[in-house]
This record gives structure tokens, sequence and C-alpha cells, in this order.
């Protein structure tokens, strides 16, 4: 085992949350989200624990002490609802990564990390064979999916939306000032200065430049990654912004956001970005004439959209910089060498899809570069089905309509948003099926949130019986 200068973190971070319950602890959760790179410590065989799976099983640990909490996770389990649907797809992902590797062996082809000789590491395409992505990538999957169902449990009967919220503002603000130390750091000359929060033994790509412009990757790994995470950031306080009639500062803070995404120069970050938008737009249109606020962002943007674009064209027209910078970004991403790699990759868990017959090659096995493609090569056409279901009942669920109006609906639609945002990222450019526990933390914050409602609203309307009142009282009472 391995141990690194967040180490001490991560164990205060158990002590504390084994002291004071996993629902106080829930801002070490949001706390360590934005160091995505960041490593409790190293196992072998397993490689990195990351501060996020780290504080879910400081979590599970805590609810150990508290056997009445395991009662409780059979409602969240319960069949028909996600946490059932989740639970079948957790088994039938274990399943595929044991048996499929070992069953189609040499049957079908996948892209492996080999070391080629005067190169280094490098995706190469390799007969179908059980590795030890076989046993990390399962591992990893199955503390995901665990976020949600605990969570979800927990914030079910405890906890508050205010808590959630307040959560998201740290998340969103560290996740500012890293890529502020990040950008600084560099210009200044102390490039290894977040190497003390990138501890995982992932290759960094942090160091990367367009044109002579430093890319942003905070304290994530690279680019891609910085702008996945700040992509469900914008999303989470642009849709509270709607929500929320009395806050202007979710607004800023979505325009902030927004801001830090164009700065990323992650290709993909920007298509989610634009897809997010459109789909919003659309999605909502309706409610535009219902209310003041909607009517007038949707005015705004109607308005400022073309007049962004017309001095966008301006400025890469006239700047050879940033007209290099587009070109390399977004017009010539699809033709560069990596995107070419990348289309193989997904050509390739086609492939292996149909070579197995729909069963999948075992998660860990298949590498895509698209979250739909990953799933199919990996657990396959029954995997895959379940785990869209689980997405769907879960983006679906609505609270009850009389508290549609409420800061905790505004809370849960805020998080549903932003796993859209990670959604759409991640069919752009996830390589496995897992989703991080980013996803199911916020998936499963919403969930229980949703519950609660819906117990509130059915004790409201619970008859309450009179109870007999003894002569002795009655005669007290007058």
């Amino acid at each position: 085992m391995q141990v690194f200068a967040t180490t001490p973190l991560a164990l205060f971070m158990l002590l504390y949350i084994m002291v004071r319950g996993p629902v106080k602890g829930l801002w070490c959760l949001f706390l360590v989200l934005p160091m995505g790179a960041a490593a409790a410590m190293n196992v072998s065989g397993l490689g990195s624990i990351y501060m996020a799976d780290f504080v879910i099983m400081a979590m599970w640990a805590s609810l150990l002490l508290f056997p009445t909490g395991f009662s409780e996770l059979f409602a969240t389990l319960k069949p028909g609802r996600p946490g059932f649907i989740l639970l079948l797809l957790l088994i039938v992902s274990l399943l595929s990564a044991f048996f499929m590797p070992r069953f189609f062996r040499g049957d079908t082809e996948v892209f492996m990390l080999v070391k080629v000789p005067d190169w280094g590491m490098a995706f190469r395409l390799r007969p179908l064979e059980p590795t030890t992505q076989n046993i990390s990538q399962p591992i990893r999957f199955m503390i995901s999916m665990s976020a949600f169902v605990i969570l979800t449990t927990l914030f079910r009967k405890h906890g508050s939306a205010m808590q959630i919220h307040k959560g998201m503002i740290l998340a969103t603000w560290v996740n500012v000032l890293l890529a502020f130390l990040d950008v600084a750091s560099h210009a200044v000359g102390f490039n290894d200065l977040l190497d003390v929060v990138r501890t995982s033994n992932m290759a960094m790509l942090d160091d990367q430049r367009i044109m002579g412009i430093k890319r942003i990757a905070g304290g994530f790994a690279e680019a891609s990654a910085f702008g996945f995470y700040t992509m469900g950031l914008f999303a989470y306080w642009m849709r509270y912004w709607f929500s929320d009639k009395t806050s202007w500062k979710s607004g800023l803070i979505a325009l902030l956001m927004f801001a830090l995404i164009i700065r990323s120069t992650s290709s993909s970050t920007y298509l989610a970005l634009i897809a997010f938008l459109g789909l919003y737009f659309l999605w909502h249109f309706r409610t535009m004439f219902k209310a003041r606020r909607a009517l007038l962002i949707y005015i705004s943007t109607i308005v400022a959209v073309p007049m962004m674009m017309i001095v966008f064209i301006m400025l890469f027209t006239l700047n050879p910089i940033l007209s290099g910078m587009l070109d390399e970004i977004l017009l010539t991403k699809m033709s560069s060498d990596s995107g070419v790699e990348r289309m193989m990759w997904n050509t390739q868990a086609l492939t292996a899809m149909i070579d197995t017959y729909g069963l999948g090659a075992g998660i860990g096995s298949v590498r895509a570069s698209s979250f739909l493609y990953a799933c199919l090569g990996n657990i396959g056409i029954v995997g895959t089905a379940l785990y869209l279901v689980f997405i769907a009942q879960f983006l679906l669920a609505r609270p009850p309509k009389s508290e549609r109006d409420t800061q905790t609906a505004a809370v849960i639609a805020g998080l549903q948003a932003s796993c859209i945002g990670f959604l759409i990222q991640a069919m752009m450019s996830a390589p496995y099926p897992n989703l991080d526990v980013v996803f199911f933390a916020h998936a499963g914050l919403a969930m229980g949130l949703l519950r609660r409602q819906e117990i509130l609203v059915r004790r409201k309307k619970r008859p309450t019986r009179a109870r007999p009142v003894r002569m002795g009282a009655a005669r007290s009472m007058a």
C-alpha cells in the first residue's frame, strides 16, 4: 500500500464521518469531488482508491455502527424502484466481468493498454482475455453505484435540501479555486503546485497547451475530466436559477461555470454544452410564458446568442491564434489522430458486442470513447437496457404537485439537470460504463429528497383519528 500527501486528509474524513455520521459528513464528499485525480492511497492489484471512493466507503463503515440503517436499505432496493434496477445492473456487471472474458476468450479483439517497445504505454488491439481491469473496474463500478444507494437511503429521512445546496456551493468554489491555481501556477513557473492533490496513478495530462494557451485541468488529470465535472456544476446552477425565483447569485455562478467551460478548451465539453443548452431550452419552452424570469432569460438568449456568434466569428477571423485554437479544438478534431483512434475504439466496442452475441465482453474488457458504446461492448444489450431504465426512472421522477415550488424541488431539479449534463458529455467521451461517484451521488441525493417529499405528502393526507378524552381530563381542561 502506498500513501500520499492526501492520505492524512482521507483519514481525517474517515474519523469525522465515523464520529459525526454520514449525513453530517456529506460536506466531505462535496469537498473531494472536484479533486478527481486525488487518491487516498494506492492498493497493489487494485490501483488508486480515489478520495471520493474513500469517502463513500467511510459512509458505509459509519452505517455499520447503526444497525437500524440497514433496515432502511430495503426501501431503497424495493422492486420497481431505481435502486432495484441498479442492483440488477450490478449483478449483471459482476457476472459479466468474471465469466465473459473467459467464455469468449480469443473470440473477439479489444483495445488494451500495453507496453510498446521504444514507445511506452499505448492502446493496441489484442485478443480478448481476462485482465486486472476485470477486477478493478467492477470494484470501482460497485463503489460508484453504492453512492446512489447509501445517499438515497440517508436523505430519505435525514438531512435537508439546504444542506445539499451548501455542499454544491462548497464543491463549486473548490473547483474554481483549483482551476485558478492551475492556471496561475503555470503562469509563474510553479508547474508542480497542484501535484499535492493529483496523487493517483493515472497518466497526468495537466500540462497540455493549445496554441500556447494552458488548458485547465484543475484538480483532475486532464482538461476533459475537468470539463466533465464543470459541465455538471453549470447544469445544476442554471436549473436552480430557473427554479429559485429569489436568487440572482445562482445565475452569476452559472455564468462563472460557463466561463470555466469555455476556458477549459475541451472539445467534448463544448459539444456537451451546446447539446445541453439546446435540449434544455426545447424542453422548457412552454414554461417561458408562465414566469417572468424564464421569459426574460429566453429573450436575452435569443438576442445574445447571434451577437456572441458575430463577435466570435470576427475574433477568430482577425486573430490567427484564436483561429488556430478553434480549428484544433473543434473543426479538425474528428480527423486528428486522437479523433480517429477514438472512433476505432467505438467501432471495436460494437464489434465485441456482436462477436459475443449481445452479451458483452465483460466490464473492464472493452475501452470505448462513448458511454453507449462502452455499455454495449462491456455489459451487452441486457446490461445497457437496465442502465437506461435506471437513468430514465431517476430523470423522469418528479416531486408531488403540492411541493413543486419549494426550495427542495429546486435542488432536486438542479441535481437532475447536473446528471443530464454528466450523461451528455459521457455519451461523447466516457471510456467505460462507470459514470463515476459524482453522477451516482447527485442522483442518490435527488432521489432521497424525492422519496422524502412523497413520504411527507402521504403523512399530510393521512386522516388523524380523534382520541377519546377521559372524564378526568375533560374536567381538568374545563
